[in-house]
């Protein structure tokens, strides 16, 4: 189970970095339009870094970067 998870999370990760290489420029209103879910995945990460440096990131502490990445998705 923890492989499966483990193998998930490096496909998105991966997936993600993929499509972000192939961007040239983001414009003023687009950033801003992207921002919060920026953010929030800047923030979901900086999760995934402190875990991979010091393995003292908490449950909770992933869960409340996740949850300001879901409510980023839903259309305002």
């Amino acid at each position: 189970m923890a492989t499966a998870y483990h193998t998930e999370a490096q496909q998105v990760v991966h997936q993600a970095a993929e499509q972000l290489a192939v961007l040239h420029f983001i414009d003023q209103d687009t950033a801003r339009e992207l921002a919060q879910m920026a953010e929030a995945v800047a923030n979901l990460f900086m999760v995934v870094f402190y875990q991979a440096e010091t393995g003292r990131a908490t449950p909770t502490d992933f869960h409340e970067a996740m949850t300001a990445v879901k409510q980023s998705l839903v259309p305002h």
